[in-house]
């Protein structure tokens, strides 16, 4: 089946599980050959020596355990754990049968979705067309869009691992899988999927480990570049954004080895994002006292029928023994207050008392150039609301960004959203309001002028390409890679001319 046509279908429907039918069936480019069994390695970067910490009275630590890498009295590393000109390595190394329980995990999950992919995959495109377009036609009569299927599925299970990194290990870490469609790889036997660290999950199981961090980090997430064979998606949004001045994400380039008791197995090239709930809140806005609320449900898009799903729909990450969701209750509520229509200077008065409607008109302009296609406007999730308690208003944080830079997705995110329903209201009533629509437009101008100008996003993408392609290389050939990358700078060039004549139209 086509891949073009899976993704802009998935895209259009804005279902998870077609979308993930469709990512599989597409194949894993990035794995372009077997994965590779390897023997350990140190990392690629230079290890920082630290010195010895003493046992604590409470338990004694485990051999290597370091005050500057280990204790949680350390604060975040950024320099050791996201270098910005090498890539590292991290060996994972778990037993046999944990390793077994984490695939039958998968099975339970996963198992039927891989099934029902095998049975697309035997259809004829027109079979195949029509089944896609009655699932939707019976979404849509159930109200069921997007599927809430994606929203009520449980997380993969913690299984307790050995993380080593730079000479020194760390025992009893959590680790998990993580993702929707990009654990798609699995469905076809393959094992480069994503991961989730938490270095203390089972310090109540093994209590020398008790507040383990790794270099001041308790929570780590290992993204595995699915369709993003140039490894950087996630690394240049997080970039622009921050160039921006608006909440992003650290990142780091990182080659992963895993050991299920076979022996090391090369993985492969990975992209370590930092946590929104673990550090990147307080990092950004100097504390994580206020809500931190994650989005991913039928609720998220703020539509107006979602008035009994905000609470399943905005997972508390934070302050969880306080049942208080007035924040996200208020955001709604003024959102379809009728003050909107009746009275506008009032209506934006209230909003931006609670909202931080700048910040989230300039994501909206880089998101829409970048062509974010997962997130919202297309599907409740990817990204976080913090109630920032110095400026008492909750404030936008956007969270993975493989699925941008695609050419073929561009029909479905024109930079105008005229297309975009008021079942996405933060996007479709400001937008439809004057004052509003031309701060969208000025905010646009201004970061394509400068943080988008296409010289030096093109000047980043080769940068970074650098770095990552002596790793990427092992995985794909040198062909392959550069034509990744071109892929990008493709993208760039056309889009600039998208941008350049939406902005003259504006003028």
């Amino acid at each position: 089946m086509p891949t073009t046509l899976l993704r802009t279908t998935a895209a259009t429907l804005g279902l998870a599980a077609l979308t993930m039918a469709a990512s599989l069936l597409a194949g894993c480019s990035l794995l372009s050959e077997d994965l590779e069994r390897v023997p350990a390695a140190a990392s690629t970067a230079a290890a920082t020596p630290v010195a010895q910490a003493p046992a604590t009275n409470d338990h004694e630590r485990p051999a290597g355990w370091r005050e500057e890498s280990h204790s949680n009295d350390a604060d975040p590393n950024y320099d050791v754990v996201f270098p910005i000109d090498a890539v590292n390595m991290i060996t994972i190394t778990l037993a046999p049968d944990d390793w077994a329980a984490m695939q039958a995990d998968m099975e339970e999950l996963y198992g039927a979705d891989r099934d029902r992919a095998k049975a697309l995959a035997a259809m004829t495109d027109e079979e195949r067309a029509a089944y896609l377009q009655q699932q939707m036609a019976d979404a849509v009569a159930a109200g069921d869009v997007p599927p809430s299927a994606e929203f009520t599925r449980r997380s993969p299970i913690w299984l307790p691992v050995t993380i080593s990194f730079q000479g020194q290990e760390w025992t009893h870490v959590g680790v998990r899988y993580k993702g929707a469609s990009s654990l798609g790889p699995w469905m076809e036997g393959e094992m480069k999927l994503p991961f989730k660290f938490d270095f203390d999950e089972f310090e109540d199981d093994y209590p020398a480990i008790k507040n383990q961090r790794f270099f001041g980090f308790k929570q780590l997430s290992l993204a595995n570049n699915y369709e993003d064979a140039a490894g950087m998606r996630d690394t240049l949004v997080y970039e622009l954004l921050a160039d921006a001045g608006l909440p992003s994400l650290r990142t780091a380039p990182v080659e992963i080895v895993l050991d299920n008791g076979e022996g090391p197995l090369h993985l492969g090239l990975y992209t370590l994002i930092e946590v929104v709930d673990d550090t990147g809140v307080s990092a950004y806005f100097g504390s994580d006292d206020g809500n931190i609320y994650e989005a991913n449900g039928l609720g998220a898009g703020l539509a107006k029928a979602s008035a009994t799903q905000l609470e399943a729909s905005f997972e508390k990450k934070n302050n969880e023994d306080e049942a208080d969701w007035s924040d996200i209750r208020a955001l709604y509520d003024l959102l379809h207050s009728d003050v909107r229509t009746s009275d506008p200077a009032a209506w934006r008065a209230d909003l931006e008392a609670i909202f931080d409607v700048d910040g989230f008109l300039e994501w909206l302009g880089i998101a829409a150039i970048v062509g974010h296609g997962d997130t919202y406007g297309v599907a409740g999730h990817n990204f976080y609301l913090y109630n920032d308690p110095a400026a008492g208003r909750l404030t936008w944080f956007s969270w993975d960004h493989n699925v941008t830079f695609r050419q073929e997705l561009m029909p479905f995110l024109v930079l105008d959203k005229s297309i975009v329903t008021d079942h996405w209201p933060l996007i479709r009533f400001l937008l439809d309001d004057p004052v509003y629509w031309a701060r969208y437009v000025d905010l646009m101008a201004e970061n394509y002028a400068t943080v988008l100008a296409p010289d030096a996003l093109l000047a980043k993408i080769r940068g970074h390409a650098e770095v990552i392609a002596p790793v990427a290389t092992q995985e794909m050939s040198q062909e392959e890679y550069a034509a990744a990358v071109q892929e990008l700078v493709d993208f760039v060039t056309a889009r600039a001319a998208d941008v350049e004549e939406f902005l003259a139209q504006q003028e």
